[in-house]
């Protein structure tokens, strides 16, 4: 298995893995671009992806894992891998990402590498029209 930054022309194979939440061509291009986020391939087939970026907070840097997909719970502790890996390459020492309880697969994956899962609680409200049609994107369900 492989791991490798992606662009746009990667979009059919990043949409193979990304469910019933396909990937928009600008979210492409924009996490394309974060040096953070990775496509899992083995051969030509795609097993998974992370998106990724490092946010600014005032003090300090984290990068933030926005979506991570994988077949496989070993794909999803690979791709944290190497996000991880990519963070501190680039002197950032904080990755964290909202972990939705029903994806044991994910938070096996995510303790796999050393992370800390809870006890914090994601609380989130959106706004204008996104908010009007519930288009929580599974954070709250």
């Amino acid at each position: 298995m492989r791991f490798r930054p992606f662009s746009e022309l990667d979009l059919e194979a990043l949409n193979r893995v990304a469910g019933d939440r396909p990937l928009s061509r600008g979210a492409v291009r924009h996490f394309a671009r974060t040096g953070h986020s990775f496509l899992a391939e083995e051969g030509e087939e795609p097993l998974g992806f992370a998106l990724a970026q490092a946010l600014w907070q005032g003090e300090a840097t984290t990068v933030l894992v926005t979506r991570i997909e994988g077949q496989n719970a070993r794909v999803l502790e690979d791709l944290l891998g190497a996000v991880v890996k990519s963070a501190y390459d680039a002197g950032v020492y904080e990755v964290a990402l909202h972990l939705d309880p029903k994806r044991e697969d994910l938070k096996e994956a995510l303790l796999a590498q050393g992370f800390t899962v809870g006890p914090l609680v994601l609380a989130v409200r959106l706004l204008g029209s996104r908010g009007l049609r519930g288009e929580a994107r599974g954070v709250l369900e």
